[in-house]
């Protein structure tokens, strides 16, 4: 079982090397998808790929959020599953590259992950830095994340996450990735889709910082309910999605 990680970057070179560093002997594959930065994260991304043999860095040339940075990322390992270099057992691992994230808990969530035999383990944020309207949107988007997906979520916003990787092919068959939706659509579609998912590991941030708005709220509700509407019906009139198509497409079968 290896254990890959997944770091979207967009502007972030005074946090980026000491997100990377602690890596170096934790993942047996880190991906860096430098998502448009205006910079020197890219830069710093490419030195240390040079000087790490096991890490890929992907660049998109424009910013587009950071959703569809992971679907950049989840698209590339895909690809490796499809063609035999990674296995549908490997665990996938994503973290922010501002350093919110303590990187040192990485081998307690995948301990969890085999301990509970599972396929998807979103983390439960301590919410101690936080905010009381934080809380309170964060509560709220957990609720409607629940009712999306008819799974129980604690903390549905948690971008702390661990998937295996056979999970991915028919993730990406409903994944749109549009600005911060990526929460929502994996914990929805994961769910809906029958995976073994979990939401009890509490992770510890280290520094509170958000980047979302109420545009961003609404946009968010409504991707996790089309999300659940597209995942719900494809499995009602029985159209699994196939591998081959997956990997080179974000839409539906």
């Amino acid at each position: 079982m290896r254990k890959i990680v997944l770091i979207p970057v967009f502007n972030e070179e005074e946090t980026l090397l000491s997100v990377l560093e602690p890596l170096a002997t934790q993942a047996d594959q880190i991906v860096i998808v430098d998502d448009g930065s205006a910079d020197r994260s890219l830069v710093l991304a490419q030195e240390y790929a040079r000087r790490n043999h096991h890490v890929d860095v992907l660049h998109l040339p424009q910013n587009h959020g950071m959703s569809t940075a992971l679907r950049e990322g989840f698209e590339h390992l895909a690809s490796q599953l499809q063609r035999g270099k990674l296995a549908p057992e490997d665990i996938l691992l994503t973290l922010d590259a501002d350093g919110q994230h303590d990187s040192g808990e990485i081998r307690g969530l995948c301990d969890h992950m085999e301990r509970e035999a599972l396929d998807v383990a979103l983390t439960r944020r301590d919410f101690g830095l936080y905010p009381f309207h934080k809380r309170v949107g964060n509560l709220l988007m957990t609720v409607w994340g629940s009712l999306c997906s008819g799974h129980r979520y604690y903390d549905v916003e948690s971008g702390f996450r661990a998937l295996r990787l056979k999970v991915l092919p028919e993730l990406l068959a409903y994944y749109t990735g549009y600005r911060y939706s990526c929460a929502q659509e994996i914990a929805v579609i994961t769910a809906r889709l029958g995976f073994r998912v979990d939401n009890r590991f509490v992770t510890v941030i280290k520094l509170y910082r958000s980047q979302t708005g109420v545009r961003d709220v609404i946009i968010n509700a409504f991707w996790g309910l089309l999300a659940s509407a597209r995942s719900t019906l494809s499995l009602k009139v029985g159209r699994r999605p196939a591998l081959a198509r997956l990997v080179t497409s974000s839409e539906p079968l």
